[in-house]
């Protein structure tokens, strides 16, 4: 009778004009199943929901989104605290499931990570409640707090969490490694099994199947047309890189090469031999990375290159579209190599990969090259800066995703 009641008092609040609340048993049997109506409800409301975002002006929507996160950070930690208590109480036998673990995913609906995650936590926090505060202020996100839970006590508490306040994961995996360092990994490079199976289909034309698709070997055909007779069982994919801290100042570097990557490998540690005597793969592969940053560098931003003065590296109007070296070398060192968008609060955009040089006044209306009105942009603000400068429609034209305009004088149709 109670899950009935609250069923019937959860339907009411859901459909409050709902004529069962007046007469349930004469209208029952013209109600339409229980499910379609609930999915005609949720439907009207997602849809009321999104036209009500719709009209909301920038300012408004991120402010509701940042209330929404706050609440949402709020419910996290409510529900942390629930767990607990069911694990504590190890309500889940009750429920026909063996573990939390298998209680969270089969009845609540977690994914196995998610449940791992959350289930260690709300044990973490029956023990140190700081960890749900920290939540829920929204100090430390939900997977850096997973991270933290093993190693914070009562006495680091504090300085530990303030350390960890508005960072990354990956910036909290290395304070982990700080406060739980890991001995050096030893050197490894060998070579995987061969896969006995035939090529998988191509991931665009791949019908009725979950398997992680691995790569297809040199010899493969481009597509398989048709799929192979038995497929492979479920596996981790070997081909995932892995970078991950050890300690402070050491890292674990892990990637599955080509034949080709393997040939070059050794061949550099038979000519570093003098350099190198034992062949440190980690110290081959710093000095080849130093190598690859200044070649790029002094490709993409003119750095390292000898400064040549030319009569046309002057302020006046330009026809050619390349910039001169000195003015890269000049605007990149200036932006200090990163993207220099800074939003109405002056917070700068962190990006530094896919940096471009961006034009203020747009090179197509202005035609010069100055450094004073050249600045470092990422793509996505340079894209950005272009639209507002342009217009999007011009934008989209530009980028072949609209019809171009007539000509004057040309015949539609």
């Amino acid at each position: 009778m109670g899950h009935c009641a609250a069923g019937d008092a959860w339907r009411a609040a859901v459909s409050p004009k709902s004529s069962l609340r007046d007469n349930p048993r004469s209208s029952a049997h013209v109600r339409p199943p229980e499910s379609s109506e609930k999915h005609h409800a949720t439907t009207i409301h997602m849809m009321n929901s999104r036209t009500s975002v719709e009209s909301l002006s920038s300012f408004d929507l991120l402010s509701a989104t940042r209330e929404l996160v706050r609440k949402s950070r709020g419910l996290e930690a409510e529900l942390l605290v629930h767990l607990g208590e069911i694990d504590e109480r190890k309500l889940y036998l009750d429920r026909s499931f063996s573990s939390m673990f298998a209680f969270c995913v089969g009845e609540l609906g977690f994914s196995e990570d998610a449940a791992y995650n959350r289930i260690n936590l709300a044990r973490a926090a029956r023990g140190m409640p700081v960890l749900l505060e920290a939540l829920r202020s929204g100090q430390v996100h939900l997977a850096g707090l997973r991270l933290l839970a093993p190693h914070v006590t009562i006495e680091n508490q504090c300085k530990v969490l303030a350390e960890a306040a508005g960072k990354s994961k990956r910036k909290i995996e290395e304070l982990v490694a700080r406060l739980s360092p890991q001995p050096a990994v030893p050197t490894l490079v060998r070579k995987l099994p061969d896969r006995p199976t035939p090529a998988p289909e191509s991931p665009a034309f791949s019908f009725g199947t979950t398997q992680p698709v691995q790569p297809p070997p040199a010899s493969s055909p481009a597509l398989a047309l048709a799929p192979p007779p038995a497929p492979p069982s479920p596996r981790r994919d070997e081909r995932r890189a892995v970078i991950a801290p050890l300690a402070e100042e050491t890292f674990k570097f892990q990637f599955t090469g080509s034949r080709a990557c393997h040939d070059k490998l050794r061949q550099a540690q038979d000519l570093l031999r003098h350099r190198v005597p034992d062949g440190d793969l980690g110290t081959i592969f710093e000095k080849a990375l130093d190598l690859l940053i200044d070649q790029v560098k002094k490709e993409r931003f003119a750095t390292g290159r000898k400064a040549r003065h030319t009569p046309s590296e002057n302020l006046d109007e330009s026809c050619s579209r390349h910039i001169p070296d000195r003015i890269k070398r000049e605007v990149f060192e200036r932006d200090g190599g990163r993207c220099t968008f800074a939003d109405d609060r002056g917070r700068r955009c962190t990006e530094t990969g896919a940096l471009e040089f961006d034009h203020v006044d747009g090179f197509a209306r202005t035609h010069l090259h100055r450094a004073d009105r050249i600045r470092l942009l990422c793509r996505a603000h340079n894209q950005h800066a272009a639209e507002q400068l342009y217009g999007r429609a011009f934008m989209d034209r530009a980028r072949g995703l609209l019809e171009p305009l007539p000509r004057p004088g040309s015949h539609s149709g």
